[in-house]
């Protein structure tokens, strides 16, 4: 992260081919929903999002590049077995779905995607 946007963008760049590209990913973590459950757990579902962004190529075929990319991700998040959350009873991650749009990244035109990952988790009640 950083707080000037050259800088920024500087984190998001690579070298394909002796050019410069954009390329990066972004995770947040957008919404938390808790609910009661039974028998001393509660339920919650974090909203995880994904989003990335690979500048456009012809020369390189960058869309067909980034769709490999981006399934090689949704694959690594639907087969996610630990997520180090602490006290879990239960989980569940995904499926991940996927949402597209070609947009402006600074002054680059770009692939870019949202990932969302529903992660369900039951944890144990604290008492504490």
């Amino acid at each position: 992260y950083s707080n000037d946007w050259s800088t920024f963008l500087d984190h998001m760049k690579t070298t394909v081919g002796g050019s410069d590209l954009i390329r990066g990913w972004l995770v947040t973590l957008p919404e938390i929903a808790s609910s009661a459950s039974r028998f001393g757990a509660n339920e919650r579902v974090y909203s995880v999002e994904v989003f990335g962004v690979h500048g456009i190529s012809d020369s390189i075929n960058s869309e067909a590049t980034f769709l490999a990319l981006v399934e090689s991700v949704m694959d690594a998040l639907d087969f996610r077995t630990d997520l180090g959350v602490s006290n879990v009873v239960d989980y569940t991650v995904g499926p991940a779905s996927a949402r597209f749009e070609n947009r402006m990244f600074g002054s680059v035109l770009a692939h870019s995607v949202t990932i969302s990952v529903p992660v369900i988790v039951k944890k144990t009640a604290s008492y504490a």
